[in-house]
């Protein structure tokens, strides 16, 4: 099968090499460039940082005040981000597995509000308000934006040349940002009605959102918001019948 992988590079390469390796032919189409930012942080009586996306644990690892924070425990909203944050040689106490709402689950249960505020890492453009889940449940957060996603301007030729010639089977969605970013530039191209035999594999049902909204849109949602179901949604595509 034909997929599109839509992910910004660093990223985008990885899940493009496993994809191959299951068989497929893989595009690569990054939607979002990011431009990681270090503002100063915020740390006193922070307890814990929350990291909540794989950009966030990467500028954080190359911001100039790390020593202050180095120490810290650090709870990521995934296993991927929790893998990065390891590699970079975070403190990892504890990963969430389903999202956002399940991140503030987590939180409430692990931590104690009374020790001290949660330092919020993320990008510009949030899925998931965790400050306002957790405000009534006793416990300060602080955010701090530390990369910004930039979207990009149009489609690649060879992305639309693919949807013209229907040559296209599927493209993976990431978040809700870069499926937005989808939605836009297929309907600037004027390629909606192209995109209708094209699969989107999304990985939860706030990315999928954006896509609700194109007639005749064909969704398919991860099981869990991971990479590992994303890949799933693929190996169940390749196994059903051709469209």
């Amino acid at each position: 099968m034909h997929l599109l992988v839509t992910r910004p590079e660093t990223d985008a390469l990885t899940l493009q090499r496993r994809l191959e390796s299951m068989g497929h032919r893989v595009s690569l189409a990054p939607l979002l460039t990011i431009v990681p930012e270090t503002p100063p942080l915020d740390l006193e009586s922070v307890q814990a940082l929350i990291a909540t996306s794989r950009n966030a644990v990467r500028s954080l690892a190359a911001h100039p005040e790390r020593n202050r924070f180095a120490g810290l425990p650090l709870i990521t909203v995934g296993r991927g981000t929790g893998s990065t944050a390891r590699a970079e040689g975070f403190n990892v106490i504890a990963e969430g597995t389903s999202g956002g709402a399940e991140l503030a689950d987590l939180l409430t249960r692990i931590m104690d509000p009374a020790k001290g505020a949660l330092l919020h890492v993320s990008g510009d453009v949030i899925a998931f308000d965790l400050a306002a889940a957790l405000a009534p449940r006793g416990f300060t957060i602080r955010r701090a934006v530390v990369y910004r996603s930039l979207a990009a301007g149009s489609l690649p030729t060879s992305v639309t040349d693919a949807l013209r010639s229907r040559t296209l089977d599927a493209v993976l969605l990431m978040s809700p940002r870069s499926s937005e970013v989808w939605v836009d530039l297929v309907r600037a191209a004027g390629l909606v009605a192209e995109t209708q035999g094209v699969f989107h594999l999304c990985l939860s049902d706030a990315v999928a959102e954006p896509v609700r909204k194109v007639p005749g849109a064909r969704l398919r949602v991860a099981v869990q918001p991971n990479t590992e179901e994303m890949l799933a949604l693929a190996g169940q595509l390749s196994s059903s019948s051709p469209r």
